[in-house]
């Protein structure tokens, strides 16, 4: 059970895992009926016969547009950078696609009712979608360096921790330095601080509270007088600070990801849905009716994209 005090909770209302509420077999039935379950009613909501035209009418889909979406950095500039070199030229739809995928499934801020095991999930079913995506919008040579790089910023949101019960932190940056080509440069301010906590662990202790009762910019502000002040220090600590980069990047290799969707058939949308829905199917502890209501918005969104900005919504009797 997860006590929750995030902004989606009324009175901090516990929140309780689906499996808690129901019993083995009202689970047992749900998982066996949810596959073949099929609409009430087979024709469209049509008018009645009483109507002006006196002709029934077929009812006009809801059409739901949104714009496009921000695109996501880690600071990780070998990461970042992979991402963006691959979506070079391609469709702003497909933009939208991969972008999505790490704001929601990778790296979302608020993760409100999700059990760990949930979340962890929810980050492997984020990898089968940026495979599918990588294996029906792009060549061999760059799919390779988009999956390593969404399958690292999986990684990232794997190592996450929670802050209180629904929010999560993330080792990325807050501050990213972005050129006019949408390409992530190294930030020098690690760099200061790196060499800073190295030689000068007073000052590093200052600079943190700085930061922590006076805010960023005065804890930015004092940062940067030092470094003037310490330019060869900075260059000394050069290589102990790159070595160290490295370690980090080697460190996220290590992690492990869920493998609750791995495998799914990525050859066609269709197909992809199946195959993550029998895989769900398959679980025996992950909230079913969360991953579900995904794949209905996968379902509505139309062609061969996970996410749109246009989705039609037809109402039924």
């Amino acid at each position: 059970m997860i006590n929750c005090t995030c902004y989606h909770s009324t009175g901090s209302q516990p929140i309780r895992h689906w499996s808690e509420q129901i019993s083995p077999e009202q689970d047992a039935r749900i998982r066996e009926g949810f596959a073949s379950q099929k609409p009430i009613n087979k024709e469209p909501l049509a008018t009645k016969a009483g109507s002006s035209s006196g002709v029934p009418q077929k009812p006009k889909p809801v059409i739901i547009e949104t714009g496009p979406v921000t695109p996501f950095h880690t600071g990780y500039a070998r990461i970042d950078n992979a991402i963006t070199d691959a979506l070079k030229g391609k469709s702003q739809e497909l933009k939208d696609n991969v972008y999505q995928i790490i704001r929601r499934d990778f790296l979302p801020h608020n993760v409100h009712g999700l059990t760990e095991e949930d979340r962890l999930a929810q980050i492997g079913l984020g990898v089968e979608k940026a495979q599918y995506l990588a294996d029906q919008f792009m060549d061999d040579r760059t799919k390779s360096s988009f999956m390593e790089a969404m399958r690292s910023i999986a990684k990232i949101g794997a190592s996450g921790t929670r802050v209180g019960s629904c929010e999560m932190d993330y080792n990325v940056k807050d501050i990213i330095q972005i050129d006019g080509e949408g390409y992530v440069h190294e930030d020098h301010s690690a760099e200061y601080l790196y060499a800073m906590e190295m030689k000068a662990p007073k000052e590093y202790e200052t600079y943190k509270k700085l930061k922590e009762t006076k805010g960023d910019i005065e804890a930015a502000f004092f940062m940067v007088r030092w470094a003037m002040k310490n330019l060869d220090l900075i260059k000394s600590n050069r290589k102990d600070y790159k070595e160290r980069q490295e370690e980090q990047y080697k460190k996220l290799e290590k992690v492990e990801l869920d493998q609750t969707f791995a495998g799914a058939d990525t050859s066609s949308k269709e197909r992809f849905l199946a195959s993550i829905q029998e895989k769900l199917h398959a679980s025996k502890s992950l909230q079913i009716s969360y991953f579900l209501e995904q794949m209905a918005n996968m379902t509505k969104t139309p062609g061969n994209y996970l996410f749109g900005r246009r989705q039609v919504f037809t109402a039924r009797a």
